[in-house]
């Protein structure tokens, strides 16, 4: 068994183009991304999701070959919404929470790779936005999660992906499920933090 698995990875090496492995010679890269996330909350009531920017910045560290460390930082906007109706109230209800993150991830292969690891976010921006109508009145409202006194949590979860670059230019496309709820308290709503993001990055080379 542990022969045929040490063909089958000789065999993907081999077959990894020239000018890809030429791409591992660079160790250290600085990355600047920027794109968008679409975020979905677990909560089985969210029936809305929240498409919002995604800005990051970091650095690629080249450690064997064909495995780097890729450590980033950056402002994500996430959300969801969900219909309201109830008795003679209907509407929609939409949550807006924008974090600071900071994540890090194993980047595995050359040119085309995949990433895996961890992701940590803390809110900047928690607004609560309420479109609701009561027998024939708007009783629509918006306000922040401080002005409601809900409390947040740090924001955990795990990532993967893959990515593909050519030359400086790269897109990345990352999945993150949360592994903590977005509120905190025993009466506050239910949910965690689900994305899928497209970013593009452009990298600049910092030592080889």
């Amino acid at each position: 068994m542990r022969q045929s698995l040490a063909l089958v990875l000789c065999a993907f090496l081999l077959a990894i183009p020239a000018d890809d492995t030429q791409a591992q010679e660079r160790t250290t890269d600085f990355i600047l991304g920027a794109g968008a996330t679409m975020g979905l909350a677990t909560d089985e009531e969210a029936t809305e999701s929240r498409i919002g920017r995604n800005l990051a910045g970091g650095f690629s560290l080249r450690v064997i070959d064909m495995i780097g460390l890729r450590v980033e930082a950056g402002y994500i906007e996430k959300g969801a919404g969900s219909e309201v109706s109830e008795g003679g109230a209907a509407g929609q209800l939409n949550i807006e929470i924008d974090y600071l993150v900071l994540r890090g991830l194993l980047e595995i292969g050359g040119d085309f790779h995949f990433l895996a690891g961890a992701t940590v976010g803390r809110d900047r921006r928690c607004n609560v936005a309420i479109d609701v109508v009561v027998e024939g009145i708007d009783m629509s409202s918006e306000q922040s999660c401080d002005d409601m006194r809900v409390e947040r949590n740090t924001d955990v979860g795990i990532t993967a992906g893959a990515g593909y670059n050519v030359g400086p230019i790269g897109v990345t496309v990352l999945a993150t499920e949360g592994l903590t709820e977005i509120f905190a308290g025993d009466n506050a709503p239910t949910g965690r933090n689900r994305t899928i993001s497209l970013v593009g990055s452009f990298r600049i080379p910092l030592a080889r």
